[in-house]
């Protein structure tokens, strides 16, 4: 029973009872309880930032299953990553007992969509024994089917018409509604559609799209199976409901019919993955959908500080796509939040960091308690090396590091390289950046030859005519040394960006970076990080003042801060934590900094050309409430953008915040000390052009 009543008698005869709260209903507010208490028909959970959303979901299924609403069998429990299935599995595991448990049905969508076919995809020619493509093989399967439709003239445009395939296939749309919905959409383009999605059946491989599209159609093209499911699932829960998109709506709806016992929770001001196929429209018209639906606002924030919430909670108030929600925070009001405006980047970047290491010096915050959110992964470089600057330990989280990426390494490789030729693992990698047609065969003559004379690899390749090379070889050698001798000149100069432009110019880099790129999106931030690396080297530049700036020295301060193995697994465990405002997502951190808050870049032009304004608010939204107890917002006052130096526009969200919740004062005293510091400097100006006078 939910409630356990106890009896006593008092002296007048009459009965008190006592009731005391289940198991599954202790610790809970009254919100979070009337969720959990719910038995049939449709419920929609709105769970703010910070509310209990994954407790209250939990609670609710346990005790479904305690108190027999339902078999552990006939439950269904559906998330997005692996990591939060597995997080939900072993809450789901200390609530009910360990046979119920196992019986309970936890997954991620693609890995239900799996499972489905695996029993039930032979109906429409799938075997049990498929496989699953991964992005290399499923490129590979486009340029096949490309090939076979006549576009030989697409080549380089393979992974823009895989993205086109995908997007098509979250929509739900076959090749015929393409062609139908979609404008844009060629008949050229819907034959290579049709020529994919038969790919599957053919080959038996099917990719990540094809997971949640098959079962949808398995179960539009075969009742008795969708009938074997229904009767298999009758209590669904879906967690993270503002990403969905249209196919995992439409198998919703087909799954929880026609009892709809189905508990969907979500926060529609954090819906922010439009761009892979997430509709909004999802969550907001869930009662529409799923009619007599009862809807729940978990309207209490256990995350942050009030002030951190109420201005995060007023900024998504200016979205009209939303549901009106008051949340109000359980902590206290806290700190203001710091707005800094720094005078360019790399002060932005050492503010930044000299902040971190002031909070973790007072003991108020450890490193990792500390997190940077950028808009994307290239503008993490200057970030990267203001904290490598002030030795403050970090990793980036959830992507690779910007000096990780592939075209960072081949541009890196040639800075190495030209700064000392000796090092062969960049020669290796510049001589296959283009492809200087040197075979393998040949490489192997050259370190035979460098064994025997025991000089380095390019020193054989100098010495090139003592090895039995093919005629052409050698030419291909003796090509690549006068290339080598063209920019040589330059670094040593201290002309770094010029001739790391010229050099890409002549490898016509950009157009092998575009061609090797995988979305049209990819090849645009693969761009933006080549960009970012070159202003890098052109502020390194403008740094050394008079003196011609060093290649060495550059390199130097790329280089990592901790060498040691036992610092560098310390620095993993309590280093600062750099990541995408999307990564954050579903993460919280005690201190926060919001960073490069330039409205050109936050929100991003592309997305609001597309009419998604309001996404990049909640995005901002999402980032904002990542915070607990600090809340930075930073921003540069000049940036260097095409070699030019530019006045910054702040972030248009940043003015949307209340001022009673931004650090006036701060920054107040912010501009009083820089003041202070140009008077001192003109003063110390003044007084030297005096005394030189006087003399």
């Amino acid at each position: 029973m939910l409630f356990s009543p106890h009896f006593r008698t008092l002296d007048s005869g009459s009965f008190v009872i006592t009731m005391s709260l289940s198991p599954f209903l202790r610790g809970l507010n009254k919100s979070q309880q009337k969720a959990v208490l719910h038995n049939h028909g449709p419920l929609l959970v709105l769970a703010g930032a910070g509310s209990g959303k994954t407790r209250v979901l939990t609670n609710r299924i346990a005790r479904l299953v305690h108190e027999k609403v339902c078999k552990p069998s006939q439950v269904l429990a559906v998330t997005f990553t692996n990591k939060a299935a597995l997080e939900m599995r072993e809450r789901l595991a200390k609530m009910v007992s360990g046979q119920a448990a196992r019986a309970l049905t936890v997954s991620t969508f693609h890995s239900l969509g799996a499972r489905i076919l695996r029993e039930s995809g032979q109906a429409i020619g799938i075997q049990k024994s498929f496989t699953i493509l991964d992005d290399h093989q499923r490129l590979a399967a486009v340029k096949e089917v490309v090939r076979s439709a006549g576009g030989a003239n697409l080549a380089g445009k393979h992974e823009e018409i895989g993205w086109a395939i995908s997007l098509a296939k979250n929509t739900s749309a076959d090749p015929e509604q393409v062609e139908k919905d979609n404008p844009r959409a060629t008949p050229r383009f819907k034959r290579i559609y049709e020529a994919y999605a038969s790919f599957a059946i053919r080959r038996q491989s099917i990719d990540f799209d094809d997971l949640l599209l098959l079962p949808l159609k398995l179960f539009e093209q075969h009742p008795n199976v969708l009938q074997t499911y229904r009767d298999r699932f009758e209590f669904i829960s879906i967690d993270e409901f503002q990403d969905t998109n249209l196919v995992q709506l439409r198998l919703a709806r087909l799954l929880a019919a026609p009892g709809n016992n189905i508990m969907a929770v979500g926060d529609d001001d954090q819906g922010i993955y439009s761009w892979r196929g997430a509709d909004i429209d999802n969550i907001l018209s869930f009662p529409a959908h799923f009619p007599n639906c009862t809807t729940v606002v978990l309207d209490t924030n256990y995350r942050s500080t009030s002030t951190i919430l109420d201005a995060a909670m007023a900024v998504v108030g200016k979205n009209r796509k939303r549901t009106v929600k008051n949340i109000a925070a359980a902590a206290g009001a806290g700190e203001k939040i710091t707005v800094y405006k720094a005078d360019d980047e790399t002060d932005e970047a050492d503010w930044i960091a000299q902040a971190i290491r002031d909070n973790a010096a007072r003991n108020r915050f450890g490193f990792a308690d500390h997190a940077l959110l950028l808009r994307a992964n290239a503008m993490m470089r200057r970030f990267e090396e203001g904290l490598r600057r002030h030795k403050v330990p970090y990793h980036v989280f959830g992507a690779l590091s910007f000096f990780d990426s592939k075209e960072i390494k081949d541009i890196l490789a040639y800075l190495r390289f030209f700064a000392n030729p000796r090092d062969e693992i960049s020669l290796a990698r510049v001589l296959k950046v283009p492809n200087r047609g040197i075979s393998a065969t040949s490489m192997e003559k050259l370190e035979e030859l460098a064994g025997l004379r025991r000089i380095g690899l390019f020193e054989a390749m100098q010495r090139h005519d003592d090895a039995d090379l093919a005629v052409a070889q050698h030419a291909n050698c003796s090509a690549f040394l006068e290339f080598v001798q063209r920019h040589a000149p330059g670094f040593a100069r201290g002309e770094l960006s010029a001739t790391m432009r010229a050099i890409l110019a002549e490898c016509d880099y950009m157009k092998l970076l575009a061609s090797a790129s995988k979305t049209e999106v990819g090849a645009g931030m693969r761009t933006e990080n080549v960009e970012e690396i070159l202003s890098g080297l052109s502020r390194y530049e403008n740094r050394a003042g008079g003196a011609a700036p060093q290649l060495s020295g550059y390199l130097q301060e790329l280089a990592l801060v901790k060498t040691d193995e036992s610092d560098e697994d310390a620095g993993k465990e309590r280093g600062v934590r750099l990541m995408t405002l999307h990564k954050a997502k579903g993460l919280e951190f005690p201190a926060v900094f919001l960073c490069n808050l330039d409205d050109a870049v936050m929100p991003s032009p592309k997305t609001v050309a597309e009419g998604h304004s309001e996404e990049e608010r909640r995005l901002f939204y999402v980032g904002m409430t990542r915070a607990k107890k600090m809340l930075y917002l930073t921003y540069p006052h000049t940036k260097e953008f095409r070699k030019k130096l530019i006045t910054v526009t702040p972030c248009r969200f940043i003015r949307e915040i209340p001022e009673e919740f931004v650090d006036a004062e701060f920054a107040e005293q912010h501009e009083a000390k820089k003041r202070e510091f140009i008077d001192n400097f003109f003063d110390d100006m003044r007084k030297k052009f005096a005394a030189q006078s006087a003399i």
